[in-house]
């Protein structure tokens, strides 16, 4: 038996909680951030999501802008202003043909745990005191076995994730590492310099680049996935996925518009699954149209709930459409740390499980904990995928949800513990018998006063399934929140069909300088119908009644 490095980390990973400081972005020189009215920004730079390229000019033009990149397929830009960007973006909240403008924003995100206990040892990783159903390559996994995920049946069945790619959006995952290499998809990203590299020896030099003595997430999170079964180390969930990594973290968070790009060049690189294991506090309008154009797409989003032990909705994981994953102990309950709610989608093992260390930090294997590498065991959505390639992301959604342990919901752990096993019997029926499809909802928001109509700006916008039994831990009724743009729309993609009440709250205070008893609202009904899409999508028009 080969030796291995086991590193202790506890409860560590990026995303360990909701609620602490911002992570400073790593660039060179690197732009300094500034806080203002609840937001951490790049204190000189703007992001604006435009109509049209001549408005978009006219914007640079006021703002005495330059611009540093661009998204065409979100139609934003990010762009260098001579002064604060809470300002500048502020400017620019009526310009014609622009959809909105913000700061470059440094999402709050939260910093490793302290103390993180890494302890070095010699020795061997051996399997003497586990069953013998928790070896399934080389080390023992208590996670796959037959009391927790289950995975053997679904593999002994063939559904193990072939054909099917998963971004890891991350910091940069170890293409080299021996359980690894064979899986990996050939490209790996650089957000920030908007380079893609197809050269193993590159991807490390840039690691190394970046001090790589505190990057090993991503490494971790991409073995949960795709490991493969091949007789050492450990074995993935879905061990012939494919995997393609994403740095957005380098070591630390990178920002808003890098993360977005990077979102969008894995879905046009062929990923089918997005797993996302971070997250905070705060609401991005262009990393949730990021994950729109994903869902859009076709493309399964997983993002991990946080580790705040709190009933609270961090981001992305409460952006409708996203499955959010709370995590499991050795007991199948959840784990003390796990963040929880209404919008869990499901559980999985996130204590001590055992994971790949990356090379640059000595190879080997790992026991580590977090709602990070339960997030990473829901890529039982490419053994879905990987069986039907059409399915679409809440047909994906409902297919794990409807074949856990529990299939029963609760605010702590969703619709219950995964069961990979319990899910390879749904697919042997065939993709016809998958559950049906999501729906797609637009809601357009105008202010009318006596002067005349104009659109709705930056109202929050909540649907609110019928039925919801108000402080009934079991209730699954779903809740979707989000913001209009500039034009006044706000987009729900791949969500619960159903009735829905719809409320609209106007634009806030901060925004218009009115008193409170001037904030319009507006409470009324809507039907998300089965299979409607961003081409196609269910509509509904409110009209709130403003004064001047």
């Amino acid at each position: 038996m080969r030796k291995h490095l086991l590193w202790i980390l506890a409860l560590s990973g990026l995303l360990v909680s909701c609620n602490q400081s911002a992570i400073q972005p790593s660039q060179n020189p690197a732009p300094s951030l500034t806080t203002q009215e609840g937001l951490t920004y790049f204190q000189n730079e703007v992001v604006v999501a435009y109509q049209d390229e001549a408005s978009l000019q006219e914007a640079i033009r006021r703002l005495g802008a330059r611009e540093i990149a661009r998204i065409p397929e979100l139609r934003a830009a990010l762009l260098r202003v001579p002064g604060d960007a809470l300002e500048a973006s502020q400017t620019l909240k009526e310009a014609p043909g622009i959809r909105y403008a913000e700061p470059h924003l440094a999402m709050t995100l939260a910093p490793k745990d302290d103390p993180v206990e890494q302890k070095a040892s010699g020795g061997e990783l051996t399997p003497l005191g586990n069953p013998a159903d928790q070896i399934f390559d080389q080390l023992p996994q208590y996670a796959l076995d037959p009391r927790h995920l289950n995975a053997k049946v679904a593999w002994d069945r063939g559904f193990m994730g072939e054909g099917v790619m998963v971004a890891i959006i991350d910091d940069p995952a170890d293409v080299t590492h021996p359980d690894l290499a064979v899986n990996w998809g050939g490209k790996a990203y650089d957000p920030v310099t908007n380079t893609t590299y197809t050269q193993a020896s590159n991807w490390t030099a840039f690691i190394q680049g970046l001090g790589a003595s505190n990057i090993y997430h991503g490494t971790f999170v991409a073995s949960t996935v795709s490991a493969p079964k091949d007789g050492q180390g450990i074995v993935g969930l879905a061990p012939k996925a494919k995997f393609l990594p994403v740095a957005i973290f380098q070591p630390n968070y990178v920002g808003d518009f890098p993360t977005a790009r990077g979102i969008v060049w894995a879905v046009d690189n062929g990923a089918q699954v997005l797993n996302n294991s971070w997250g905070g506090l705060g609401y991005g309008n262009l990393v949730k149209e990021a994950f729109d154009y994903a869902l859009a797409n076709g493309v399964v989003v997983v993002a991990s709930a946080g580790n705040s032990s709190k009933d609270e909705v961090c981001t992305p994981a409460g952006y409708p459409g996203i499955m959010a994953s709370a995590a499991a102990d050795g007991n199948r309950n959840k784990t003390n740390f796990s963040t929880y709610g209404r919008h869990i989608s499901s559980a999985a093992p996130g204590q001590d499980v055992l994971l790949a260390n990356p090379t640059w930090l000595g190879g080997g294997y790992g026991l580590i904990s977090g709602t990070s590498f339960s997030g990473p065991y829901t890529a039982a959505a490419a053994l879905v995928r990987g069986a039907c390639p059409t399915a679409t992301p809440y047909q994906v959604r409902r297919a794990l949800e409807t074949t856990t342990w529990e299939q029963s919901f609760s605010r702590v752990k969703g619709w219950g513990h995964l069961n990979a096993g319990n899910l390879a019997s749904l697919l042997a029926q065939g993709c016809s018998n998958l559950p049906q499809k999501g729906s797609v909802v637009r809601v357009k928001v105008e202010y009318q006063n006596q002067n005349g109509i104009f659109p709705g700006r930056l109202a929050d916008v909540i649907l609110r399934g019928q039925g919801l039994r108000p402080g009934d831990p079991t209730d699954p009724t779903p809740v979707y929140w989000a913001k209009t743009d500039q034009n006044g729309e706000a987009w729900f993609y791949e969500i619960a069909p159903g009735a829905y009440d719809i409320y609209v709250a106007g634009t806030d205070l901060a925004v218009t300088g009115y008193q409170p008893e001037d904030r319009g609202t507006f409470v009324g009904t809507l039907v998300a119908t089965p299979g409607s899409s961003a081409l196609n999508p269910d509509f509904r028009g409110v009209r709130l009644l403003a004064k001047e």
